[in-house]
């Protein structure tokens, strides 16, 4: 008579384990965190967004210590979102007022430097009311391909969209590395693209 013996193991996801308490400062309030495995360890590590009346910042801090972070800009027209897909970090947010800036930067982790690394930035420059053309760049800053694009306002009336992207540009722009708390205002992004 054979004997067939099953093991049964579980296994919690990064997601599941204990996640760092964020450290939260007088006057300031969490708008937003997530929990994963950022850095490959298998542990959950924790990136939030607080806010206060004169300062708004993303941090991340890592299992093993680490903290990094990034002063945002103080006029959001959101919570800003976070999410963390494939070990990557993906932070969304909408800046200005009638004209805004709606951008995604993209982290990962660089192990050599322990730190994080901006590896994508899409920003787009427009005008919530209709008052002007705008303007959009998406850059990959690990191969440096970059694509910039002209949007100008749909005033004929064809279409659902309310811009039309016109004057496409590809172009390979390489950089340094980009830590977190190094990355560009999304403002400075848009200028120095629509500079070139």
């Amino acid at each position: 008579m054979r004997f067939r013996v099953f093991a049964l193991i579980l296994i919690a996801p990064a997601s599941a384990a204990h996640a760092y308490e964020p450290e939260i400062r007088d006057g300031e309030t969490l708008v937003t965190r997530v929990d994963g495995d950022l850095d490959g360890d298998g542990m959950a590590d924790t990136a939030w967004i607080t806010s206060s009346e004169d300062k708004r910042e993303l941090v991340v801090h890592l299992t093993d210590g680490a903290t990094e972070a990034l002063t945002l800009d103080t006029t959001p027209l959101g919570p800003g979102t976070l999410a963390i897909k494939g070990g990557v970090l993906l932070f969304e947010d909408l800046t200005g007022g009638t004209t805004a800036i709606a951008a995604t930067r993209r982290y990962r982790f660089d192990k050599n430097e322990i730190r994080m690394r901006l590896i994508g930035y899409d920003a787009t420059f427009y005008s919530r009311t209709e008052a002007h053309n705008g303007f959009e760049v998406s850059w990959n800053l690990v191969t440096g391909a970059a694509i910039t694009r002209t949007m100008q306002l749909n005033r004929s009336g064809k279409g659902d969209a309310e811009f039309n992207r016109i004057d496409e540009h590809r172009q390979v722009r390489r950089s340094r590395r980009v830590w977190l708390s190094e990355t560009p205002s999304p403002e400075d992004l848009i200028e120095q693209f629509r500079g070139a």
